[in-house]
């Protein structure tokens, strides 16, 4: 009986030493609407309060770029999320989020069609279909950090069709989406030492770049301990030939000052 006492005792500290540096599971969804086809990340396993942060911020990028085809909003991007976060918190919130991110799709594919039917009428194209197609890639799933690629690319005619790119990291504990500034001690001169990188690889490339590249918060990124990705889409930093714009950070150089 003490054995099985023992054995029993033992198993479930396993299991809880197992969840506990567990990856999260990542699994898409997907709009699917004729011409607007998209995979939308979800995660599930960081608990309750977590998923629903991650999950809605995902779905808020997902809308986003569905967004691109469409009359731009004066509104800001900060009000939006908020507002955006408040209209669909909580775990029922995540799935009315999806539902609205699926009619989303429906409207987009409807305005695409719409405006092939009026270019096509006057002349305006050849091609036989417009579309908006979207994508995901997880580019680190660890113990304490999650990011998540979303990438979208936007045809309407033209040489070339618009990347949509966003990358979003997040504290698996908390579910905040994280800033650079998160990653470091604060006080710490962590721009600094990410710009003197960046400004020796812009230097050995500079007819790759419009110009000096500098990084600032807000810029996108991912850290899977053992370097720092910071990324750009396509026309941020570069022409549209260079696509998306990654400069690598090897963790070693900034390991007295990183909190993650």
């Amino acid at each position: 009986m003490k054995l099985k006492k023992t054995l029993a005792i033992a198993l479930a500290a396993m299991a809880v030493c197992a969840s506990a540096f567990a990856s999260v599971a990542v699994k898409g969804y997907d709009v699917d609407e004729d011409w607007v086809k998209m995979q939308v990340p979800q995660v599930k396993g960081a608990g309750p309060v977590a998923d629903s942060k991650i999950n809605n911020a995902l779905n808020f990028n997902a809308v986003l770029q569905l967004y691109s085809p469409l009359p731009q909003s004066d509104k800001p991007l900060d009000a939006m999320r908020i507002s955006f976060e408040e209209n669909f918190a909580g775990k029922k919130g995540v799935k009315e989020a999806r539902d609205f991110v699926e009619d989303v799709g429906s409207f987009v594919n409807y305005t695409l069609h719409s405006r092939w039917q009026e270019d096509k009428m006057y002349g305006g194209t050849m091609v036989p279909r417009y579309g908006l197609d979207g994508n995901y890639e997880v580019l680190y799933n660890g113990d304490k950090l999650l990011s998540v690629e979303q990438r979208g690319y936007l045809f309407t005619g033209g040489a070339h069709g618009t990347t949509l790119y966003d990358v979003s990291t997040f504290d698996l504990t908390s579910g905040k989406e994280l800033q650079l500034s998160d990653l470091f001690k604060p006080g710490s001169d962590y721009l600094a030492r990410i710009n003197k990188v960046v400004a020796e690889k812009v230097a050995a490339q500079p007819d790759t770049f419009f110009g000096p590249v500098e990084v600032k918060d807000g810029d996108k990124f991912y850290f899977d301990g053992k370097v720092l990705v910071v990324t750009y889409a396509p026309y941020e930093v570069a022409p549209y030939a260079a696509g998306v714009v990654s400069f690598i950070v090897p963790a070693d150089s900034l390991s007295d000052i990183l909190v993650y």
